[in-house]
């Protein structure tokens, strides 16, 4: 299972610090009763560096902006079960709808079987070298 940023939609707006990547930043999360969706206010040193962004199901949070003190992280409004069909009223924070941490960890500790090896993962791999096979196509 990833991790996920703790949201309390019962107590909104719902503000907060959390470290990611090693920094500490600011989340408010509030909900748009009009659209039926949750937005999420990302502040750094009390600047604003994300403000009124929508919480929208398997949807990166931030992706359209390049602004290099947002959290080196991925965020992503995600249901780890595939069963929501928004993260509105609900869904997010109360069900299997949260703000995931977008990060795979190498050994497969998301899985349920810890025997599984992700794709490409050799842990017997010791250098990105060529091999004298790959060097010569």
């Amino acid at each position: 299972m990833r991790n996920y940023v703790p949201v309390d939609v019962n107590n909104l707006p719902d503000i907060f610090d959390i470290q990611l990547a090693g920094e500490i930043y600011t989340f408010r999360i509030d909900y748009n009763q009009v659209a039926n969706y949750y937005t999420v206010t990302i502040l750094k040193d009390d600047v604003t560096l994300l403000s009124q962004e929508p919480l929208l199901l398997n949807q990166l949070v931030g992706i359209d902006l390049q602004n290099s003190n947002l959290p080196s992280i991925d965020l992503r409004v995600m249901d780890e079960t595939g069963k929501a069909q928004d993260a509105g009223l609900g869904e997010l924070g109360e069900g299997n709808v949260q703000i995931y941490l977008d990060v795979i960890d190498p050994n497969g500790s998301e899985t349920d079987d810890p025997t599984i090896k992700p794709l490409g993962y050799d842990p017997d791999e010791t250098s990105d070298e060529l091999t004298d096979e790959e060097v010569s196509l």
